[in-house]
């Protein structure tokens, strides 16, 4: 006998199946910017090359690889349109976080002169929870205010000599407006 599956349980599965898509691309990174057909025809040893060139004197492992990259898979691009985002999957989670923090240590990255970000793979649904602070991000960046995203998509920032967790865009405009008058006044030393 069938049973009728409520909208929690769908909730639920959704979740759980996003929550296990975001594990299988715990050691992705996303590269954005490389030109098209940069890379010629190995793709993977290009990558993988161009990561330790850049890399190699910043912390990688002696034991550092690349196991597999490709593109994000879309119809062909029309021209003038951005290159797609390469995904590259590094054996080694600390070679990863080596990585991505050293990419935001440096001044610039660049390919064939196209200037290069590098950051963590998520899901699309991650990606377009995180997408809904893009805003309020700028707006803290204007008022010189320290933040970060956790994952999936909760922004912390460190203001007023506390740090806030805040979970929706909702609730940081809010405490935004409460606040943006006194931290555009702040003491430098604060």
């Amino acid at each position: 006998m069938a049973t009728k599956t409520s909208g929690r349980d769908i909730a639920q599965l959704f979740a759980k199946t996003d929550d296990l898509e975001n594990r299988s691309r715990r050691n992705n990174i996303r590269i954005v910017g490389v030109p098209e057909k940069a890379e010629g025809a190995h793709f993977t040893y290009f990558i993988e090359k161009w990561l330790l060139e850049n890399f190699q004197d910043k912390g990688l492992s002696p034991l550092y690889a690349v196991e597999r990259v490709h593109t994000v898979p879309t119809r062909p691009l029309s021209p003038g349109r951005p290159p797609r985002p390469i995904l590259a999957k590094i054996l080694r989670y600390k070679d990863r976080d080596t990585i991505l923090k050293k990419a935001r240590d440096l001044p610039e990255l660049s390919i064939n002169g196209a200037t290069i970000s590098i950051y963590l793979d998520y899901s699309s649904e991650v990606q377009r929870r995180r997408a809904r602070f893009l805003d309020i991000k700028g707006r803290l960046r204007t008022l010189q205010v320290q933040y970060s995203m956790l994952f999936t998509a909760k922004l912390r920032v460190a203001a007023q000599g506390a740090t806030h967790f805040l979970e929706s865009p909702e609730d940081m405009l809010e405490w935004l407006d409460l606040h943006e008058n006194h931290l555009k006044h702040k003491d430098p030393d604060t």
